[in-house]
């Protein structure tokens, strides 16, 4: 049997188990997967437990996609352009960093046939899933992308690319507003990272959050008569991208596809 896992500092929230359980009966994979959580004094033992322990592969989640990058033998040349990994393999006790994330974001817009290009994003969050989110979308054509962040004059604005603050967010416009950051996740589901007033000037809401498969922030965006989608294509679409890493193996869309109609089917997710 093969083991995997997932690192991350608070996994309370985490569907992971029971979904690459679901994936790996599919693919008919003897292996099992567990939450690995800890603090960030901890990530380079943990780091180094995955070559002691023998953990064949794991995700890694929020807040430690660029943290890790550091302590592996090697990062691959997309995950290294992203800044971010989120998914790791243990090739013989050398530890190769990647990113799944860039195609399973592209999951959550490929399945609607929302297309990004010319259009205008608002991100909110600057960590790792939003360097990815934000090269997804500058790959695929669009035409300007602000930032939203606590500490905006830590980076740099560019031709189609502006850092804002919370507070200055309120007052632009545009095509997709995408949450990336935690605010809104199980158990603070009340929360939201935008007032509706902000909202409302969007026609297009993403929140990579999947528990609660609504947040409050898409509730607002559906009171409003907004497209919404959760995480959940992202979840899996990464998900099944990694056991491709791990395994050297290529899944059939459609077992992408079914994966999330029993996901939705279990959990009763209407998103």
């Amino acid at each position: 049997m093969k083991f995997y896992g997932l690192l991350g500092e608070s996994l309370v929230h985490s569907h992971s188990p029971s979904l690459h359980k679901l994936i790996y009966q599919k693919v008919g994979l003897d292996a099992a997967y567990k939450l690995f959580e800890f603090p960030s004094t901890q990530l380079e033992q943990a780091i180094d437990g995955i070559r002691t322990l023998s953990i064949n592969g794991v995700n890694v989640t929020i807040p430690y996609k660029e943290a890790v990058i550091p302590y592996l033998d090697e990062v691959s040349p997309f995950a290294k352009k992203l800044g971010a990994v989120n998914t790791i393999e243990n090739a013989n006790g050398r530890l190769i960093g990647h990113n799944t994330d860039y195609d399973g974001f592209g999951l959550i817009l490929t399945r609607r046939q929302w297309d990004v290009n010319g259009k205008i994003a608002v991100v909110l969050g600057s960590g790792g899933a939003s360097k990815t989110v934000e090269a997804y979308l500058m790959d695929h054509g669009i035409k300007m992308i602000y930032i939203v962040s606590r500490n905006p004059e830590r980076f740099k604005d560019t031709r189609n690319k502006r850092y804002t603050n919370y507070e200055d967010v309120q007052s632009l416009t545009g095509d997709f507003l995408i949450n990336t950051s935690p605010v809104g996740m199980y158990p603070n589901a009340n929360e939201t990272p935008l007032s509706e007033t902000s909202i409302q000037q969007f026609d297009y809401l993403i929140d990579l959050i999947y528990n609660p498969s609504e947040t409050t922030f898409l509730r607002l965006g559906r009171e409003n008569n907004k497209q919404t989608a959760n995480g959940l294509d992202m979840l899996v679409g990464q998900a099944v991208r990694a056991v491709e890493v791990w395994e050297k193996c290529s899944i059939d869309e459609q077992v992408t596809e079914e994966l999330i109609s029993e996901w939705k089917k279990r959990h009763g997710e209407s998103l």
